[in-house]
């Protein structure tokens, strides 16, 4: 296996054309947008979880000072998202190799999501740097999995603080972002100085009023794991509720559209993004490639969590049956392309963060195995 040297790690982009990534600029790892190199790099441990290589470890580990210097001397270039980079890495390798050098790279992860708490608002601050006082207030669903982050911190370090902060985030998620038929919304925008909400304002999904899946399962998973942490029956049951009104939307076998609320004259509508001139958003037929395969693996990792944390096999059939579609009709066996599932977030492509869940989805259902989060 290729030794990667930690000055390569960046963002591997979705594209197009089978590749993870197109002609975009490099974003390095320090880089304040970057939220998903640890899909990459996090694979090594979770394949080690399995396969018992020692390999998948040693490569691993030599990002470990890449990650070190992005939270010790880059801390504010980040945002909400640094969960899906420390979890996946860091915790993974603190929990295979006992390294406490993983270990403090994770809680000073943790720490500077901490940070991003607005007091006022009770949320977690989505982007921009922490010290701008010029920054819009956001909070997106997608910070569901990233308080996950929190949670783990609470655990290893006993401190409630930061327990508290991830369930006063979760309760504001749930406030606002619920909506009473079970669909969820995206993102909503805050006013800094009181901390009341201004709009919604989706950039995800649709539009305004949309039903984005892949944010629907960022919501279940992530209420799933913090129902777990706290042992909390009534996260638990929202959790069952809105991956009932999920599963409701799926009209054909369990890979749901982009979108659950595409208009009816454009129910192929794009996704911010070019087919080419032979495609036809108003035709229904080209619907298919509007489907988001890393929403079905996200949302298998969630019905697994909850059938652990119920001691039981409610949903096994149904992850089963998810899985198995994902494998026949999605999954590429081409060692030529660097992606394994088609079709994700809308597009007829593949991304980092699909491959991840569906990889952890597989390895949970045949293995039970143990995960990052």
């Amino acid at each position: 296996m290729k030794r990667l040297n930690p000055e390569e790690l960046y963002e591997l982009r979705e594209c197009t054309d089978g590749q993870y990534r197109s002609d975009a600029p490099q974003v390095k790892l320090e880089e304040k947008d970057n939220w998903m190199t640890s899909f990459v790099t996090g694979l090594a441990p979770l394949c080690y979880r399995t396969e018992k290589k020692a390999q998948y470890l040693i490569w691993a580990n030599c990002c470990k000072k890449a990650y070190h210097d992005k939270v010790f001397l880059t801390p504010l270039e980040s945002m909400h998202d640094i969960g899906f980079l420390y979890l996946p890495y860091s915790h993974a390798m603190y929990q295979l190799t006992g390294d406490n050098g993983h270990r403090d790279d994770l809680l000073k992860a943790a720490d500077e999501l901490l940070k991003r708490f607005d007091i006022r608002g009770q949320y977690l601050d989505a982007w921009g740097r922490m010290d701008d006082d010029n920054r819009t207030g956001r909070a997106i669903i997608d910070s569901m999995m990233n308080i996950q982050l929190l949670f783990r911190a609470w655990k290893i370090t006993g401190h409630t603080m930061y327990r508290d902060v991830a369930k006063a985030h979760m309760d504001t998620t749930i406030q606002y972002f619920v909506r009473e038929d079970g669909s969820v919304c995206h993102s909503f925008e805050f006013d800094r100085r009181t901390g009341h909400v201004i709009r919604e304002d989706n950039t995800c999904g649709y539009q305004n009023g949309s039903y984005w899946s892949r944010g629907a399962s960022w919501m279940i998973y992530g209420l799933a794991m913090a129902s777990g942490y706290l042992n909390d029956s009534y996260y638990h049951e929202l959790a069952v509720r809105l991956l009932d009104a999920y599963l409701e939307q799926l009209s054909e076998g369990f890979v749901p559209v982009w979108d659950f609320r595409l208009p009816r004259e454009l129910p192929a509508m794009k996704n911010r993004f070019t087919y080419g001139a032979e495609w036809d958003e108003a035709d229904s037929a080209n619907r298919r490639c509007n489907l988001d395969t890393s929403a079905a693996a996200i949302v298998c990792c969630a019905m697994l969590e909850l059938d652990r944390i119920e001691g039981s096999d409610r949903y096994r059939d149904m992850v089963k049956a998810t899985l198995e579609e994902l494998c026949d009709n999605y999954f590429n066996e081409d060692p030529l392309v660097p992606g394994m599932l088609s079709h994700s977030n809308g597009r007829q492509h593949y991304c980092t963060f699909g491959d991840y869940f569906f990889v952890q989805a597989l390895q949970c259902f045949l293995y039970h195995t143990e995960t990052c989060w």
